[in-house]
C-alpha cells in the first residue's frame, strides 16, 4: 500500500512528536533521579534530613516543591523533620509543602499544621488556609488547632478563612471564640470588617458572639457597645447574654451601660 506525501508527512510529524515526548520524559526522569541522588548525598554528609533540607532549599528555593516531594518519598518516617525544615526555610511554599504531606496521609492535618505553625508562626494564617483546603473534612479541628497555637494571629486566621469560605464565617467565628475567648473581641472586629455595617451577617455575628462570650467581661463589654452602635435591638443582646449563662440582672448591667435611653420592658 502506497502512502501519499501528506500521509507520510503526518506520520513523520507524529513519530517525531512521540519521540520528543519520550525524550522529554527521559530527561525529566533523569533530572528527578539526579535531584534525588543529590538530596541523599546532602543527607549523608550532614547526617540529618532537616539540615540537608535547609541547605538544599536555601540554595535552590525555586525547586522547593520538587525537593520536598523527593524527601518525603525517600524518608517518609522523617516527615515531621522535613515539613518543619521546609516551612522554616521557605515559608512562601507552605501551601505546596502541606499539600504534599497531606496527600501522603502521613498524619492528621492538625498535626501537620501544628508543625508548619511551629516552624514559622508568622505564616500561621497561610498554613491554616492550606490545611483547610487540602483536608476540608477536618476544617473545624484545623481552626481550633491553629488559633490555639497562635492566639495572637487568631483574628487574621479567622479573617482569611472567612474571606475564602464566606459560608463558614459564623462557624469560624464560634470555633475561634470558644478556643481563645480572650481575643474574641478582636476576632469579631476583624470579621465584621468583611461585611457592610447594616448587613444581616454583621448583626448575626454580634448576637452569636454575645452568647459565646457572655462569661468574658471585657469582650462582652465591647460587643454590647458594638451592638448599640450598629442599632441592634437591646432585647436581642440581653437574650443572647442570658443564653450564654448570665442572669437577667447581669445581662441588664451590660445593656444599661450602653442602651441608656432604651430601658428593657
Amino acid at each position: 500500500m502506497k502512502l501519499s506525501v501528506l500521509a507520510l508527512s503526518v506520520l513523520m510529524i507524529s513519530s517525531g512528536s512521540a519521540i520528543a515526548q519520550i525524550e522529554d520524559t527521559i530527561e525529566l526522569d533523569k533530572t528527578s533521579m539526579q535531584s534525588s541522588h543529590f538530596l541523599k548525598q546532602q543527607v549523608r554528609s550532614s547526617n540529618s534530613v532537616g539540615r540537608a533540607i535547609r541547605t538544599v532549599l536555601a540554595r535552590y528555593p525555586e525547586n522547593t516543591p520538587e525537593l520536598v516531594e523527593i524527601a518525603l518519598d525517600a524518608y517518609p518516617d522523617k516527615y515531621r523533620e522535613i515539613v518543619s525544615a521546609a516551612v522554616s526555610s521557605q515559608p512562601a511554599y507552605v501551601d505546596d509543602i502541606l499539600e504534599l504531606a497531606i496527600e501522603r496521609d502521613f498524619a492528621p492535618a492538625t498535626e501537620l499544621v501544628t508543625l508548619a505553625i511551629n516552624a514559622e508562626p508568622s505564616y500561621a494564617e497561610y498554613a491554616t488556609e492550606a490545611a483547610c483546603k487540602f483536608s476540608p473534612e477536618q476544617f473545624n479541628e484545623i481552626v481550633k488547632t491553629a488559633v490555639t497555637m497562635e492566639p495572637d494571629s487568631a483574628d487574621q486566621i479567622a479573617k482569611r478563612l472567612a474571606k475564602i469560605y464566606p459560608n463558614k464565617t459564623l462557624e469560624v467565628l464560634v470555633t475561634t471564640i470558644q478556643e481563645v475567648p480572650l481575643v474574641g473581641k478582636y476576632v469579631i472586629e476583624a470579621l465584621l470588617a468583611l461585611f457592610p455595617v447594616d448587613s444581616s451577617e454583621s448583626e448575626s455575628m454580634i448576637i452569636i458572639s454575645v452568647e459565646q462570650l457572655a462569661q468574658h467581661p471585657e469582650a462582652l463589654e465591647r460587643l454590647v457597645e458594638l451592638a448599640e452602635r450598629r442599632g441592634i435591638e437591646q432585647y436581642l443582646i440581653s437574650a443572647s447574654a442570658m443564653r450564654g449563662g448570665l442572669t437577667n440582672a447581669q445581662a441588664k448591667l451590660y445593656v444599661d451601660r450602653h442602651y441608656l435611653n432604651e430601658p428593657i420592658d
